[in-house]
């Protein structure tokens, strides 16, 4: 009889290996010049504008989740989000002094990687069901992250600095993410089916989204980060793979949630910083060399902590 501790490792390889793996590789091939930059900036744009809204459309589509009853999940998700940021708000208050640092440290600390890494990890750990249930929390914590994470730097930087929330809402209902999972709760709600040579087309493109995004997160990262890594970064990617996905996923059993659920909600929180933080630290003007050593550090270190995470909720019989 196979031990549990050995089928918990099994599980645990089986998720997170094979994503961690495609990283890696992603890294290997820039660092051996297979890839450069500007492949992964048109993949980036590919997966993200396309094929990426496409796996979302699909995965919500011809999910057997019932989402009317998904409203305490939507609300959890979108509750331990907000309160993430206004708990790293105030600690950034307190202990970070430089202007130019803080909005970058609590947009790293509580922005995860959900629309590639957690996406890739639930696909991997629960198949379809966590796919679809892994959407619905990227549908309403991703405008959270967009809108949170603008306010943290734009105040960090300039204290009576005004924000354009018209601005901001149009760029949040633009999103390609936003778009192709609102369409898909239409076609849900409407029961609209797809002509089949569309629905095959569709999915063609949306089987290139996991190994192409990996691909270009591994190519994105960068070796002289880890280098130039400081006391404050080590402390963001603390927070970001450890406290954060450890508080909130308590938080989610002692409320019930189980199962699929609890596990998606795992993965999704204890995914690394998310790539797009450096993009916006950059644009605004906050300290993204900070942004940069967070991002590069929590995906590295996140192999560890995620699959000691799966091991130990595998092991216990959580799910």
């Amino acid at each position: 009889m196979t031990s549990p501790y050995l089928l918990a490792i099994e599980f645990t390889l089986s998720v997170t290996a094979p994503i961690f793996l495609i990283v890696f590789l992603g890294l290997f091939l820039k660092r051996t010049g297979r890839i450069n930059d500007e492949f992964i900036g048109i993949a980036s744009k590919l997966v993200f504008n396309l094929c990426l809204p496409l796996l979302m459309f699909f995965a919500i589509i011809q999910s057997d989740i019932d989402w009317q009853q998904q409203h305490n999940l939507a609300l959890f998700s979108a509750t331990a989000a907000t309160l993430s940021f206004f708990i790293f708000w105030w600690l950034a208050q307190k202990f970070i002094a430089a202007p130019e640092d803080r909005g970058v440290a609590v947009q790293s600390a509580f922005r995860s990687n959900l629309g590639i890494m957690g996406i890739a990890l639930c696909a991997k750990a629960f198949a379809e069901p966590g796919l679809a249930v892994a959407a619905l929390i990227l549908a309403v914590v991703t405008p959270i992250y967009n809108v949170l994470s603008i306010y943290a730097l734009t105040r960090s930087l300039t204290a009576n600095a005004s924000m354009h929330w018209g601005k901001l809402l149009l760029g949040i209902l633009k999103n390609p993410l936003i778009l192709s999972i609102g369409l898909a709760f239409v076609f849900v709600a409407f029961d609209i089916k797809l002509p089949t040579f569309l629905e095959d087309t569709g999915r063609y493109l949306s089987r290139m989204t996991l190994p192409l995004a990996l691909i270009t997160i591994g190519g994105s990262l960068s070796l002289s980060a880890l280098r130039n890594a400081s006391a404050l970064s080590a402390w963001v990617v603390f927070a970001k793979i450890v406290l954060v996905p450890v508080s909130i996923t308590g938080c989610a059993w002692l409320l019930g949630f189980r199962g699929i659920e609890l596990g998606c909600i795992l993965l999704m929180f204890a995914s690394p910083t998310a790539a797009a933080a450096f993009v916006m630290t950059r644009a605004i003007g906050g300290n993204h060399h900070l942004a940069s050593n967070t991002i590069a550090i929590s995906t590295l270190a996140s192999a560890l902590t995620i699959s000691t995470f799966l091991y130990g909720l595998n092991l216990a019989g959580i799910f």
